[in-house]
């Protein structure tokens, strides 16, 4: 297979071998692959500060077998600044964690990958980190399918106007009404609100969805129930959240229902 090239985002990188470096990325025309660097670990030049974990590169490979062999890499955004800061870079890793997790190896998905790209960008530069992370999770959540309709009572069919609270439960899709809301862990309750704005997130065009906000009081509570939903659907705890946890102690405590 003749050599290609494609910009990507590392998401992870380790020793392999003597010498050689496994490094995952999820790339613009490919989607997430996993690479071999040889000699990587020998070189000093070849391939220099480029397999830093969340960062942008211009990337040249050929695939061979189930992997791809890195022919050159070369670094075209380290986000100096967002690395600098524990807590955006930490937010960074969680999304990182949820690519290489939650997205099929080699199937391309150019709407992911800008909204990956996109969100780096915003995590450098926004004011508020956390609703960035917010918005980008949302988002992932429409792009592959897992976003429920959020629409009716998934019990009974109950149209949303005739209810002001909700309870959402995003590990499993379930938006149950009043009526049919059980007091156990993992339920959310929303307001029609936050339900109207979740909507909006999915349809509006992706450099302006980092315009929409949470409001203060919602943030914290539908973070936790999108962490349970990437929890339930990879079976695995999430590393980064030990960061998060010990810069928003606020994230270590509360579990069950969460209000919105």
């Amino acid at each position: 297979m003749k050599v290609f090239g494609t910009e990507a985002i590392v998401l992870t990188s380790r020793d392999y071998g003597e010498s050689d470096r496994l490094v995952a990325f999820h790339t613009a025309d490919c989607g997430k692959i996993r690479g071999i660097a040889k000699g990587a670990r020998r070189s000093r030049k070849r391939f220099c500060n480029t397999f830093e974990p969340c960062s942008l590169v211009s990337l040249e490979c050929r695939e061979r077998n189930s992997l791809y062999w890195i022919e050159a890499c070369s670094l075209v955004e380290p986000y100096l600044p967002m690395r600098a800061d524990v807590e955006r870079w930490a937010y960074s890793a969680l999304l990182s964690e949820v690519v290489l997790e939650m997205v099929p190896d080699g199937e391309p998905q150019p709407e992911l990958f800008r909204l990956h790209k996109e969100t780096l960008d915003r995590l450098e530069k926004d004011r508020d980190p956390q609703n960035v992370l917010i918005m980008a999770l949302l988002r992932f959540q429409f792009h592959t399918g897992y976003m429920p309709a959020l629409d009716a009572c998934t019990v009974c069919g109950r149209a949303l106007k005739t209810a002001k609270k909700w309870y959402w439960h995003p590990g499993q899709g379930k938006l149950v009404c009043p009526e049919h809301f059980s007091p156990a862990a993992g339920y959310t309750a929303v307001d029609l609100g936050t339900l109207a704005l979740i909507h909006y997130s999915r349809n509006i065009a992706l450099d302006r969805i980092w315009r929409l906000r949470m409001r203060q009081d919602v943030k914290l509570p539908l973070f936790r129930g999108l962490l349970d939903w990437i929890r339930h659907h990879t079976g695995k705890e999430i590393r980064s959240l030990k960061v998060i946890e010990q810069l928003v102690p606020s994230m270590a405590a509360g579990a069950g229902r969460r209000e919105i």
